[in-house]
Protein backbone atom coordinates (compact mmCIF):
# COMPACT_ATOMS: atom_id res chain seq x y z
CA UNK A 1 0.00 0.00 0.00
CA UNK A 2 1.40 3.22 -0.71
CA UNK A 3 0.79 6.39 1.24
CA UNK A 4 -1.15 8.26 -1.43
CA UNK A 5 -3.36 5.16 -1.53
CA UNK A 6 -4.45 6.34 1.87
CA UNK A 7 -5.73 9.49 1.63
CA UNK A 8 -9.38 10.57 2.49
CA UNK A 9 -10.58 14.18 2.48
CA UNK A 10 -11.03 15.93 5.57
CA UNK A 11 -14.94 16.67 6.36
CA UNK A 12 -16.20 20.24 5.35
CA UNK A 13 -12.58 20.91 3.59
CA UNK A 14 -12.83 20.09 -0.24
CA UNK A 15 -9.21 18.42 -1.11
CA UNK A 16 -8.45 18.27 -4.92
CA UNK A 17 -4.82 17.41 -5.65
CA UNK A 18 -2.92 20.25 -7.41
CA UNK A 19 -2.61 19.43 -11.37
CA UNK A 20 1.80 19.50 -10.42
CA UNK A 21 0.88 17.02 -7.97
CA UNK A 22 3.79 14.66 -8.66
CA UNK A 23 6.20 17.50 -9.32
CA UNK A 24 5.36 19.45 -6.13
CA UNK A 25 5.47 16.04 -4.00
CA UNK A 26 8.77 15.42 -5.37
CA UNK A 27 10.20 18.90 -5.18
CA UNK A 28 9.19 18.57 -1.33
CA UNK A 29 11.05 15.04 -1.21
CA UNK A 30 14.03 16.46 -3.13
CA UNK A 31 14.20 18.81 -0.91
CA UNK A 32 13.78 16.07 2.58
CA UNK A 33 16.70 14.94 0.84
CA UNK A 34 19.35 17.61 0.72
CA UNK A 35 17.90 19.00 4.24
CA UNK A 36 19.17 14.78 5.52
CA UNK A 37 22.41 15.66 3.38
CA UNK A 38 23.46 19.04 4.58
CA UNK A 39 22.74 17.97 8.76
CA UNK A 40 24.40 14.18 8.07
CA UNK A 41 27.45 14.84 10.96
CA UNK A 42 29.21 13.35 12.20
CA UNK A 43 29.52 10.90 9.45
CA UNK A 44 31.75 8.07 11.43
CA UNK A 45 30.42 4.85 12.26
CA UNK A 46 31.17 3.97 15.64
CA UNK A 47 29.60 0.33 16.00
CA UNK A 48 31.57 -3.02 16.51
CA UNK A 49 29.51 -5.94 14.66
CA UNK A 50 28.63 -8.60 16.77
CA UNK A 51 27.50 -12.01 16.38
CA UNK A 52 25.98 -15.16 17.60
CA UNK A 53 28.69 -18.21 17.82
CA UNK A 54 26.11 -20.08 15.51
CA UNK A 55 26.45 -16.99 13.07
CA UNK A 56 22.78 -15.69 13.63
CA UNK A 57 22.20 -11.43 12.93
CA UNK A 58 22.49 -9.63 15.55
CA UNK A 59 20.40 -6.75 15.68
CA UNK A 60 21.65 -3.53 17.81
CA UNK A 61 18.90 -2.22 18.23
CA UNK A 62 15.06 -3.82 17.87
CA UNK A 63 11.96 -1.40 18.15
CA UNK A 64 8.63 -3.35 18.42
CA UNK A 65 5.70 -1.21 17.04
CA UNK A 66 6.03 0.47 13.95
CA UNK A 67 3.18 2.86 14.64
CA UNK A 68 4.19 6.93 15.39
CA UNK A 69 6.33 6.18 18.18
CA UNK A 70 8.55 3.19 16.57
CA UNK A 71 9.02 5.08 13.23
CA UNK A 72 10.15 8.44 15.14
CA UNK A 73 12.69 6.20 17.09
CA UNK A 74 13.62 4.23 13.85
CA UNK A 75 14.50 7.70 12.39
CA UNK A 76 16.69 8.54 15.38
CA UNK A 77 18.64 5.91 15.44
CA UNK A 78 19.50 6.41 11.65
CA UNK A 79 20.08 9.73 12.28
CA UNK A 80 22.83 8.94 15.64
CA UNK A 81 24.50 6.40 12.77
CA UNK A 82 22.55 3.41 14.96
CA UNK A 83 22.24 1.37 11.33
CA UNK A 84 22.01 -1.91 12.11
CA UNK A 85 18.36 -1.67 13.48
CA UNK A 86 15.17 -3.10 12.54
CA UNK A 87 11.46 -1.91 13.72
CA UNK A 88 9.30 -5.41 13.90
CA UNK A 89 5.19 -4.27 13.73
CA UNK A 90 3.04 -7.46 13.78
CA UNK A 91 -0.03 -5.83 11.32
CA UNK A 92 0.13 -5.71 7.62
CA UNK A 93 2.19 -2.61 6.28
CA UNK A 94 -0.36 0.73 6.37
CA UNK A 95 -2.31 -0.59 9.08
CA UNK A 96 0.14 0.18 12.23
CA UNK A 97 -0.55 1.94 14.71
CA UNK A 98 -4.14 2.66 16.02
CA UNK A 99 -4.86 4.81 13.49
CA UNK A 100 -6.43 2.07 10.82
CA UNK A 101 -7.62 -0.03 13.93
CA UNK A 102 -8.93 0.70 17.35
CA UNK A 103 -8.78 4.41 16.97
CA UNK A 104 -12.44 4.66 15.45
CA UNK A 105 -12.70 8.47 15.38
CA UNK A 106 -12.61 10.57 12.21
CA UNK A 107 -9.54 12.79 13.06
CA UNK A 108 -7.05 13.49 15.07
CA UNK A 109 -7.43 15.05 18.69
CA UNK A 110 -4.37 16.62 18.26
CA UNK A 111 -3.70 20.19 16.65
CA UNK A 112 -3.00 19.99 12.57
CA UNK A 113 -0.07 22.12 13.85
CA UNK A 114 1.71 19.63 15.24
CA UNK A 115 5.17 18.62 15.13
CA UNK A 116 7.62 15.79 16.87
CA UNK A 117 7.53 13.08 13.90
CA UNK A 118 9.60 14.80 11.92
CA UNK A 119 12.96 15.81 14.33
CA UNK A 120 13.38 19.46 13.98
CA UNK A 121 13.28 18.68 9.69
CA UNK A 122 10.61 21.45 8.55
CA UNK A 123 10.32 19.51 4.79
CA UNK A 124 9.41 16.63 6.68
CA UNK A 125 6.30 18.23 9.12
CA UNK A 126 3.21 17.13 8.67
CA UNK A 127 2.58 20.93 7.18
CA UNK A 128 4.33 20.34 4.26
CA UNK A 129 3.58 17.20 3.22
CA UNK A 130 -0.16 18.64 2.95
CA UNK A 131 0.73 21.78 1.35
CA UNK A 132 2.77 19.80 -0.94
CA UNK A 133 -0.35 17.90 -2.46
CA UNK A 134 -2.68 20.03 -1.88
CA UNK A 135 -2.06 23.76 -1.67
CA UNK A 136 -1.31 26.23 1.19
CA UNK A 137 -4.91 27.69 1.01
CA UNK A 138 -6.11 24.25 1.57
CA UNK A 139 -3.57 23.66 5.06
CA UNK A 140 -5.36 27.11 6.00
CA UNK A 141 -9.14 25.57 5.28
CA UNK A 142 -8.22 22.31 7.20
CA UNK A 143 -9.55 21.92 10.86
CA UNK A 144 -8.10 18.88 11.83
CA UNK A 145 -5.91 15.65 10.64
CA UNK A 146 -8.50 13.15 9.69
CA UNK A 147 -7.11 9.90 10.48
CA UNK A 148 -6.45 8.25 7.13
CA UNK A 149 -4.39 11.39 6.51
CA UNK A 150 -2.14 10.75 9.28
CA UNK A 151 -1.77 7.14 8.28
CA UNK A 152 -0.80 8.61 4.74
CA UNK A 153 1.83 10.95 6.20
CA UNK A 154 3.63 8.72 7.99
CA UNK A 155 3.55 5.82 5.14
CA UNK A 156 5.03 8.44 3.12
CA UNK A 157 7.98 9.67 5.99
CA UNK A 158 8.70 5.67 6.19
CA UNK A 159 9.68 5.29 2.62
CA UNK A 160 11.20 8.15 1.99
CA UNK A 161 13.32 8.07 5.06
CA UNK A 162 14.05 4.24 3.91
CA UNK A 163 13.33 3.25 7.66
CA UNK A 164 13.39 -0.51 8.33
CA UNK A 165 10.22 -1.99 9.19
CA UNK A 166 9.30 -5.47 9.08
CA UNK A 167 5.86 -5.99 9.00
CA UNK A 168 3.58 -9.49 9.79
CA UNK A 169 5.84 -9.96 12.86
CA UNK A 170 4.57 -10.80 16.42
CA UNK A 171 7.08 -10.94 19.19
CA UNK A 172 5.83 -13.21 21.39
CA UNK A 173 8.48 -13.40 24.02
CA UNK A 174 11.69 -11.57 25.55
CA UNK A 175 14.32 -13.64 26.82
CA UNK A 176 17.94 -12.91 27.78
CA UNK A 177 20.23 -15.49 26.15
CA UNK A 178 24.02 -15.25 25.58
CA UNK A 179 24.64 -11.85 27.05
CA UNK A 180 21.67 -10.03 24.68
CA UNK A 181 18.21 -10.82 23.45
CA UNK A 182 16.28 -13.33 21.98
CA UNK A 183 12.64 -12.24 20.80
CA UNK A 184 10.91 -15.02 19.57
CA UNK A 185 8.66 -14.07 17.35
CA UNK A 186 6.09 -15.19 14.50
CA UNK A 187 6.87 -13.74 10.97
CA UNK A 188 4.32 -14.39 8.02
CA UNK A 189 3.05 -17.55 10.04
CA UNK A 190 6.37 -18.53 10.69
CA UNK A 191 8.14 -18.89 14.26
CA UNK A 192 11.43 -17.02 14.25
CA UNK A 193 14.04 -15.77 16.63
CA UNK A 194 15.53 -12.55 16.01
CA UNK A 195 18.13 -11.54 18.63
CA UNK A 196 18.65 -7.76 19.55
CA UNK A 197 21.21 -5.97 22.27
CA UNK A 198 19.05 -3.66 22.83
CA UNK A 199 14.84 -3.02 22.72
CA UNK A 200 12.63 -0.04 22.30
CA UNK A 201 9.41 -0.81 23.68
CA UNK A 202 6.73 1.22 20.96
CA UNK A 203 4.07 -1.30 20.72
CA UNK A 204 1.19 1.02 22.78
CA UNK A 205 -0.99 0.34 26.32
CA UNK A 206 -1.04 -3.35 25.58
CA UNK A 207 2.26 -4.30 25.27
CA UNK A 208 2.94 -4.02 29.26
CA UNK A 209 -0.69 -5.17 30.40
CA UNK A 210 -3.69 -5.68 28.96
CA UNK A 211 -7.19 -4.15 28.83
CA UNK A 212 -9.21 -3.07 31.89
CA UNK A 213 -13.02 -4.97 32.15
CA UNK A 214 -15.25 -3.93 34.83
CA UNK A 215 -15.59 -7.21 37.24
CA UNK A 216 -19.40 -7.10 37.21
CA UNK A 217 -18.74 -8.03 33.24
CA UNK A 218 -16.21 -10.15 33.32
CA UNK A 219 -17.59 -12.42 36.06
CA UNK A 220 -21.17 -12.33 34.85
CA UNK A 221 -21.32 -12.65 31.25
CA UNK A 222 -19.60 -15.15 28.91
CA UNK A 223 -16.81 -13.94 26.68
CA UNK A 224 -18.86 -13.79 23.76
CA UNK A 225 -21.17 -11.64 25.28
CA UNK A 226 -18.45 -8.41 25.56
CA UNK A 227 -15.41 -7.06 24.56
CA UNK A 228 -13.54 -3.97 24.44
CA UNK A 229 -12.79 -1.17 22.06
CA UNK A 230 -9.00 -2.26 21.83
CA UNK A 231 -10.42 -5.37 20.66
CA UNK A 232 -10.70 -6.23 16.70
CA UNK A 233 -14.47 -5.46 16.93
CA UNK A 234 -16.97 -6.80 13.96
CA UNK A 235 -18.86 -3.82 13.79
CA UNK A 236 -20.74 -4.96 11.30
CA UNK A 237 -22.38 -8.19 12.98
CA UNK A 238 -23.65 -5.75 15.59
CA UNK A 239 -26.22 -4.49 12.59
CA UNK A 240 -29.91 -4.03 14.03
CA UNK A 241 -28.59 -5.09 17.73
CA UNK A 242 -28.65 -3.30 21.06
CA UNK A 243 -25.18 -2.55 22.12
CA UNK A 244 -24.00 -0.86 26.20
CA UNK A 245 -21.19 1.02 26.21
CA UNK A 246 -19.50 1.32 29.35
CA UNK A 247 -17.51 4.29 29.80
CA UNK A 248 -17.85 7.84 28.92
CA UNK A 249 -14.06 9.11 27.75
CA UNK A 250 -13.50 10.22 24.11
CA UNK A 251 -12.89 5.85 23.20
CA UNK A 252 -16.48 5.18 24.61
CA UNK A 253 -17.96 8.26 22.15
CA UNK A 254 -15.59 6.52 19.42
CA UNK A 255 -17.01 3.60 19.49
CA UNK A 256 -20.62 4.44 20.13
CA UNK A 257 -20.74 6.71 17.27
CA UNK A 258 -18.90 3.97 14.95
CA UNK A 259 -21.88 1.24 16.35
CA UNK A 260 -24.45 3.58 15.31
CA UNK A 261 -23.01 4.41 11.99
CA UNK A 262 -22.83 0.74 11.57
CA UNK A 263 -26.28 0.16 11.68
CA UNK A 264 -26.55 -0.90 15.63
CA UNK A 265 -30.23 -0.61 16.61
CA UNK A 266 -29.35 1.31 19.46
CA UNK A 267 -26.14 2.20 21.88
CA UNK A 268 -26.96 2.48 26.10
CA UNK A 269 -24.04 4.06 27.27
CA UNK A 270 -23.26 3.80 31.30
CA UNK A 271 -21.44 6.18 33.07
CA UNK A 272 -20.07 6.08 36.39
CA UNK A 273 -19.71 9.85 36.89
CA UNK A 274 -22.83 12.30 37.50
CA UNK A 275 -21.55 14.16 34.36
CA UNK A 276 -18.99 14.35 32.05
CA UNK A 277 -15.69 16.45 32.85
CA UNK A 278 -15.15 19.55 32.40
CA UNK A 279 -11.46 20.10 31.68
CA UNK A 280 -8.69 18.22 29.50
CA UNK A 281 -5.69 18.26 31.86
CA UNK A 282 -4.04 16.54 30.15
CA UNK A 283 -3.78 20.25 27.62
CA UNK A 284 -2.41 21.52 30.47
CA UNK A 285 0.84 19.10 30.07
CA UNK A 286 1.56 20.69 26.62
CA UNK A 287 4.16 23.23 27.25
CA UNK A 288 8.12 22.65 26.59
CA UNK A 289 9.09 23.05 30.35
CA UNK A 290 6.69 20.34 31.30
CA UNK A 291 7.67 17.85 28.63
CA UNK A 292 10.73 18.17 28.56
CA UNK A 293 11.69 18.48 32.09
CA UNK A 294 8.78 15.72 34.11
CA UNK A 295 11.35 13.40 34.34
CA UNK A 296 13.95 14.81 35.79
CA UNK A 297 11.38 15.64 39.00
CA UNK A 298 11.72 13.44 42.31
CA UNK A 299 9.38 10.66 42.46
CA UNK A 300 7.12 13.05 45.15
CA UNK A 301 6.69 15.78 42.52
CA UNK A 302 6.07 13.15 39.86
CA UNK A 303 3.35 11.36 41.69
CA UNK A 304 1.58 14.44 42.66
CA UNK A 305 1.08 15.72 38.99
CA UNK A 306 -0.04 12.21 38.20
CA UNK A 307 -2.25 12.08 40.30
CA UNK A 308 -3.87 15.74 39.83
CA UNK A 309 -4.29 14.21 36.31
CA UNK A 310 -5.80 10.92 36.92
CA UNK A 311 -8.48 12.49 40.16
CA UNK A 312 -9.54 14.51 36.61
CA UNK A 313 -9.79 12.03 33.60
CA UNK A 314 -9.87 13.57 30.46
CA UNK A 315 -13.44 14.24 29.04
CA UNK A 316 -14.19 13.32 24.91
CA UNK A 317 -14.00 16.25 22.65
CA UNK A 318 -16.59 18.33 21.18
CA UNK A 319 -16.47 16.33 18.30
CA UNK A 320 -17.36 13.19 19.84
CA UNK A 321 -20.54 14.57 21.39
CA UNK A 322 -21.54 15.85 19.11
CA UNK A 323 -21.18 13.12 16.38
CA UNK A 324 -24.06 10.99 18.61
CA UNK A 325 -25.88 13.75 21.02
CA UNK A 326 -28.75 14.44 18.64
CA UNK A 327 -29.23 10.65 17.69
CA UNK A 328 -32.60 9.00 18.81
CA UNK A 329 -30.66 5.63 18.69
CA UNK A 330 -28.14 7.19 21.49
CA UNK A 331 -28.79 7.23 25.37
CA UNK A 332 -26.75 7.90 28.17
CA UNK A 333 -27.42 7.08 31.95
CA UNK A 334 -25.30 8.73 34.45
CA UNK A 335 -24.23 7.50 37.91
CA UNK A 336 -24.91 3.88 36.66
CA UNK A 337 -22.00 2.04 36.81
CA UNK A 338 -22.31 -1.85 36.23
CA UNK A 339 -23.15 -3.57 39.58
CA UNK A 340 -24.03 -6.72 38.44
CA UNK A 341 -24.15 -8.69 34.81
CA UNK A 342 -26.40 -11.79 33.75
CA UNK A 343 -27.88 -13.27 30.82
CA UNK A 344 -31.33 -14.28 30.26
CA UNK A 345 -31.44 -16.50 27.06
CA UNK A 346 -29.78 -14.75 24.28
CA UNK A 347 -30.14 -11.22 25.93
CA UNK A 348 -27.31 -9.92 27.93
CA UNK A 349 -28.81 -7.56 31.34
CA UNK A 350 -26.31 -5.39 33.73
CA UNK A 351 -27.68 -3.96 36.53
CA UNK A 352 -26.87 -0.68 37.72
CA UNK A 353 -27.74 1.66 40.58
CA UNK A 354 -30.87 3.36 38.30
CA UNK A 355 -31.96 0.14 37.23
CA UNK A 356 -31.25 -2.46 34.30
CA UNK A 357 -30.57 -2.46 30.81
CA UNK A 358 -30.91 -5.33 28.53
CA UNK A 359 -28.92 -5.44 25.00
CA UNK A 360 -27.60 -8.32 22.67
CA UNK A 361 -23.55 -7.09 23.49
CA UNK A 362 -21.70 -4.71 25.66
CA UNK A 363 -18.33 -2.75 24.91
CA UNK A 364 -16.10 -1.69 27.34
CA UNK A 365 -14.53 1.73 26.63
CA UNK A 366 -12.71 1.33 30.26
CA UNK A 367 -9.15 1.78 29.60
CA UNK A 368 -6.13 -0.81 30.22
CA UNK A 369 -3.47 -1.13 32.85
CA UNK A 370 0.10 -2.40 33.32
CA UNK A 371 0.27 -5.32 34.76
CA UNK A 372 3.75 -6.83 33.33
CA UNK A 373 2.55 -9.87 35.53
CA UNK A 374 0.18 -10.80 32.97
CA UNK A 375 1.69 -9.29 29.93
CA UNK A 376 2.98 -12.81 27.63
CA UNK A 377 5.84 -10.45 25.81
CA UNK A 378 7.84 -10.77 29.75
CA UNK A 379 6.86 -14.06 30.79
CA UNK A 380 10.44 -15.05 31.02
CA UNK A 381 11.92 -11.64 32.82
CA UNK A 382 8.95 -9.55 34.13
CA UNK A 383 9.28 -10.67 37.78
CA UNK A 384 12.69 -8.61 37.64
CA UNK A 385 11.38 -5.48 36.61
CA UNK A 386 10.72 -2.89 39.17
CA UNK A 387 7.46 -1.18 39.48
CA UNK A 388 6.31 1.62 41.48
CA UNK A 389 4.92 -0.03 43.96
CA UNK A 390 8.61 -1.62 44.93
CA UNK A 391 10.41 2.23 44.52
CA UNK A 392 7.69 4.23 45.90
CA UNK A 393 4.97 4.35 48.93
CA UNK A 394 2.76 7.40 47.99
CA UNK A 395 1.66 9.59 51.11
CA UNK A 396 -2.42 9.31 49.79
CA UNK A 397 -2.23 5.52 49.51
CA UNK A 398 -2.37 5.70 45.66
CA UNK A 399 -4.34 3.93 43.48
CA UNK A 400 -3.18 -0.02 42.37
CA UNK A 401 -3.43 1.15 38.87
CA UNK A 402 -0.53 3.78 38.95
CA UNK A 403 1.46 1.84 41.56
CA UNK A 404 1.86 -1.15 38.90
CA UNK A 405 3.36 0.69 36.22
CA UNK A 406 6.63 0.54 35.37
CA UNK A 407 9.56 2.30 37.39
CA UNK A 408 11.89 3.80 34.66
CA UNK A 409 15.50 5.12 34.55
CA UNK A 410 15.75 8.84 33.38
CA UNK A 411 15.97 7.71 29.68
CA UNK A 412 12.96 4.94 29.56
CA UNK A 413 14.67 1.81 30.63
CA UNK A 414 13.74 -0.95 33.02
CA UNK A 415 14.71 -0.80 36.22
CA UNK A 416 15.54 -4.04 38.32
CA UNK A 417 13.74 -4.92 41.41
CA UNK A 418 16.63 -6.37 43.29
CA UNK A 419 19.44 -4.93 42.76
CA UNK A 420 22.23 -7.15 40.93
CA UNK A 421 19.23 -9.51 39.80
CA UNK A 422 18.69 -8.52 36.31
CA UNK A 423 21.53 -5.60 35.55
CA UNK A 424 20.64 -6.34 31.58
CA UNK A 425 16.83 -4.64 32.31
CA UNK A 426 18.50 -1.33 31.59
CA UNK A 427 18.81 -2.10 28.25
CA UNK A 428 15.45 -2.19 27.11
CA UNK A 429 13.40 0.93 26.74
CA UNK A 430 9.80 1.22 27.64
CA UNK A 431 8.72 4.14 24.81
CA UNK A 432 4.69 2.92 25.32
CA UNK A 433 2.25 4.51 27.25
CA UNK A 434 2.63 2.69 30.62
CA UNK A 435 6.18 4.93 30.57
CA UNK A 436 3.97 8.07 31.64
CA UNK A 437 3.89 8.24 35.21
CA UNK A 438 8.23 7.88 34.83
CA UNK A 439 8.26 9.97 31.90
CA UNK A 440 5.29 11.96 31.33
CA UNK A 441 2.73 11.96 28.62
CA UNK A 442 6.00 11.96 26.00
CA UNK A 443 4.46 9.32 23.33
CA UNK A 444 1.85 10.86 22.61
CA UNK A 445 2.30 12.97 19.07
CA UNK A 446 2.77 16.66 20.54
CA UNK A 447 5.09 15.05 23.06
CA UNK A 448 7.49 12.78 20.40
CA UNK A 449 9.94 15.75 19.91
CA UNK A 450 10.80 15.55 23.95
CA UNK A 451 10.68 12.22 24.30
CA UNK A 452 12.59 10.90 21.84
CA UNK A 453 15.27 12.84 22.31
CA UNK A 454 15.96 11.80 25.88
CA UNK A 455 15.34 7.93 24.34
CA UNK A 456 18.38 8.58 22.17
CA UNK A 457 20.22 9.51 24.97
CA UNK A 458 20.47 6.65 26.84
CA UNK A 459 20.67 3.92 23.95
CA UNK A 460 23.57 5.88 23.30
CA UNK A 461 24.69 6.29 26.38
CA UNK A 462 23.83 2.76 27.24
CA UNK A 463 26.12 1.55 24.30
CA UNK A 464 29.41 3.94 24.55
CA UNK A 465 29.31 2.84 28.49
CA UNK A 466 29.37 -0.83 27.19
CA UNK A 467 31.69 -0.92 24.70
CA UNK A 468 34.05 1.77 26.37
CA UNK A 469 37.32 -0.70 26.34
CA UNK A 470 36.66 -0.66 22.39
CA UNK A 471 36.44 3.14 22.21
CA UNK A 472 39.37 3.22 24.41
CA UNK A 473 41.43 0.93 22.42
CA UNK A 474 40.33 3.00 19.40
CA UNK A 475 41.74 6.48 20.70
CA UNK A 476 44.99 5.05 21.67
CA UNK A 477 45.23 3.72 18.24
CA UNK A 478 43.91 6.89 16.24
CA UNK A 479 46.60 7.72 13.63
CA UNK A 480 44.75 10.64 11.14
CA UNK A 481 46.74 13.13 10.36
CA UNK A 482 46.39 16.00 7.66
CA UNK A 483 49.20 17.45 8.83
CA UNK A 484 51.99 14.27 7.59
CA UNK A 485 54.70 15.40 5.68
CA UNK A 486 55.34 19.16 6.24
CA UNK A 487 58.59 19.92 7.96
CA UNK A 488 57.77 21.30 11.26
CA UNK A 489 55.19 18.15 11.90
CA UNK A 490 57.00 15.10 13.80
CA UNK A 491 57.18 12.15 12.01
CA UNK A 492 54.83 9.54 11.63
CA UNK A 493 55.35 6.73 14.20
CA UNK A 494 55.60 2.91 12.17
CA UNK A 495 51.81 2.03 12.74
CA UNK A 496 49.28 1.86 10.28
CA UNK A 497 46.22 4.57 10.75
CA UNK A 498 42.95 3.77 13.12
CA UNK A 499 40.77 1.38 10.30
CA UNK A 500 37.86 3.13 11.89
Amino acid sequence: MSDLDLVHATPGVELEARPQLARSLGELEAAVRRDLEILDYPLKPWFRPVKRPDGAHVYDVVVIGGGHSGLCAAFALKREKILNSIVLDENPAGMEGPWQTYARMPDLRTRKSVTGAELGYPNLTYRAYFEARFGAEAYQALKRITCDEWSSYLAWMRRLLELPVQNDTKVHLIEREDGMFRLDAMTSGKNTAIYARRIVLASGPLSTGGTTIPDAIAQGLPRGAYGHVYDDVDFAALKGKRVIVIGAGASAFDNAGTALESGCREVHMLVRRPHIPRLSLIRWTDWSGFLNTYADLDDDQRWKLAREVQRNPSPPPIRALNRVDKRSDFHIHFSSPPMSARMEGAEVVVVTPNGEHRADYVLCATGFSARLEEAPLFASIGRHIALWRDKFTPPDGGSEKFLSSPYLGRHYEFMEKAPGAAPWLKHIFNFSQSATLSMGPTGRVSGLKYGVRRLMIGVSNSFVREDFDQHLESVRRYNDSELDGHPWVEKPPNSKGDPS
